[in-house]
């Protein structure tokens, strides 16, 4: 994907507390819809979205129909052109209802994709401070506040492509699952788990770890196991049975047998030989 036309145009950034309107819309201009608390149901291009939680963003590109419902909200809600390539209103341009809506004034022309499809991304936190300061720059309206607003949304904007990017997925899944790992290594972690924490099949799981790094998943649990395992051995005088409880292994002659298949020692050799070489 070539960013190098994405610069956009901010025309408002709000803080809002209800829903206006429920009826069926369409807007001119893109939008993002950042939930900050309460719940949000959302209806995108006919398609239910379901409740949106805090820290969820919807973006919904301009010329598309949607509907929301809430009880409750706290939302930040941010419209705009992804490129400046024509010369648009910098006013605030209200959705119309779908019926009474012109599709030749829509701002479509120059949204570059994946902007051109609606995007739904859950659990963003790290795009909490920066839209609630673009709606308070927005209320203040103070300095340079949409060149400002304009250089926020740009990365928040690349983050969002990335994480619509299927050939960036592979990647984003096993670095999370990296830190899951790290953080749930002294648990039971079986596949199946893993499928439901990370909202695909185990066997999608394995076969991306084994494109990225030749081993299955199961492989991967114990290869980062046995690594902590070694540091253990090297660092501290603990028994090799506490170590392996530590590491997640419940049964200490699997993780003698496991150890010696993977370093060709025993646990005990391995802290011996270390020693050896590192005097």
């Amino acid at each position: 994907m070539d960013f190098t036309r994405l610069n956009p145009v901010v025309r408002s950034a709000s803080i809002y507390e209800r829903v206006s309107r429920t009826d069926e819309c369409v807007g001119y201009d893109s939008r993002i819809i950042y939930m900050l608390s309460g719940d949000l149901s959302a209806t995108v291009d006919g398609k239910k979205l379901g409740h949106l939680s805090p820290g969820t963003l919807l973006y919904i590109p301009a010329g598309v129909p949607y509907s929301l419902k809430s009880k409750y909200l706290r939302a930040v809600a941010v419209t705009f052109d992804t490129t400046d390539t024509e010369p648009l209103p910098e006013d605030k341009i209200p959705p119309v209802a779908r019926q009474d809506y012109e599709p030749s004034l829509a701002h479509t022309a120059s949204i570059l994709p994946p902007f051109d499809k609606p995007m739904l991304l859950t659990e963003r936190e790290e795009f909490r401070e920066s839209l609630t300061d673009m709606a308070h720059a927005f209320t203040s309206r103070e300095g340079a506040y949409r060149a400002e607003a304009s250089a926020r949304l740009k990365l928040i904007l690349l983050s969002v492509a990335e994480s619509s990017d299927e050939a960036a997925l592979p990647r984003r899944l096993v670095s999370s699952l990296d830190s899951y790992i790290r953080e749930n290594v002294g648990e039971e972690i079986s596949n199946t788990e893993i499928g439901a924490v990370f909202g695909y099949h185990p066997f999608y799981v394995s076969k991306v770890l084994k494109d990225r790094r030749g081993v299955t998943l199961r492989q991967y649990i114990i290869g980062y196991r046995l690594k902590l395992a070694c540091r253990a051995l090297e660092l501290t005088d603990r028994s090799a049975a506490d170590i392996a409880a530590e590491c997640g292994f419940t049964d200490a002659s699997y993780f003698a047998k496991t150890f010696r298949a993977a370093y060709g020692l025993s646990p005990k050799e391995y802290r011996n030989k270390f020693k050896e070489d590192f005097i």
